[in-house]
């Protein structure tokens, strides 16, 4: 994939992907490992904080074990949901109740798609240098709203009230439809629990884009400042979910040639970032 990579994209060459390494470079890359270890930490407590909505959750240190684990399955099998169901599997195992651990995965991914299209829009609303960009500035917004549609779409289905009608009798796989609705009904009832949900998913989120400023530095991509990020990493984060990649590989160093190139990066070393 990543030889049809370098095929498809006009001058760029094997030797130009290599990082220009600096003196500060050990720096930037190892604050980009911190700001990363530091984004995954506070994901496990979104996850847990969300689960705590419908039942009592595990230990925090055994559930950063299992999110440790379905971040590299998510890097090995297609798209990133082969991660979650490492997630599922292993949770639902030891809650003994998998339509619960079901709809706690599924409810910490929607949180994630509310998060990032907000970062999207409002970074953009204050950089009017980003938003005269052209296509790239379109498609970054079209994935924003797309994404919240198809998120509102989601949530009005899932709150419906009908739902709780079949709570007590569901069987097979009206459970985790249900499991959904009432850990959807549950942080509903509990507005500060939601509120403090989507903060941990702001700071998530926060920190996932300052590792990638940090790294775009570490290896000498000096055009991307920390707006350009904000704008444009979310909508990466976003594709690269779709389920025709291995870990968002090719998606996401599209994306980054594509939108990072219209500030003027080097094709070469946004694949290199990617």
């Amino acid at each position: 994939m990543i030889a049809v990579l370098i095929w498809r994209l006009p001058d760029v060459k094997w030797g130009d992907l290599g990082p220009r390494w600096t003196r500060a470079s050990p720096l930037w890359m190892a604050g980009a490992g911190l700001a990363m270890l530091s984004a995954f930490a506070l994901s496990t407590l979104r996850w847990q904080r969300v689960l705590a909505a419908m039942t009592t959750p595990p230990s925090y240190k055994r559930m950063l074990n299992i999110f440790l684990a379905g971040q590299f399955v998510s890097n090995v099998l297609p798209s990133a949901f082969g991660g979650d169901v490492i997630r599922v599997a292993r949770l639902g195992k030891r809650l003994e109740d998998r339509p619960t651990a079901f709809a706690s995965v599924t409810i910490d991914r929607l949180t994630g798609w509310f998060v990032l299209p907000i970062i999207t829009l409002v970074a953009l609303s204050y950089q009017r240098e980003l938003r005269d960009l052209g296509h790239q500035t379109t498609v970054a917004v079209a994935i924003a709203v797309g994404t919240l549609v198809a998120l509102s779409a989601v949530l009005l289905i899932a709150s419906n009230r009908r739902f709780a009608k079949f709570a007590d009798d569901a069987v097979g796989w009206r459970r985790f439809l249900i499991a959904i609705h009432v850990g959807i009904d549950a942080l509903r009832r509990r507005p500060a629990e939601a509120i403090e949900v989507i903060a941990i998913g702001l700071a998530f989120q926060f920190l996932q884009c300052l590792a990638l400023w940090f790294a775009g530095h570490g290896i000498g991509i000096k055009e991307i400042e920390f707006g350009v990020v904000l704008v444009f990493f979310p909508a990466v984060a976003i594709a690269q979910n779709l389920p025709i990649g291995l870990g968002g590989l090719g998606i996401r160093e599209s994306m980054f040639v594509s939108f990072f190139g219209a500030v003027g990066a080097e094709p070469a070393l946004c694949i290199t970032l990617g």
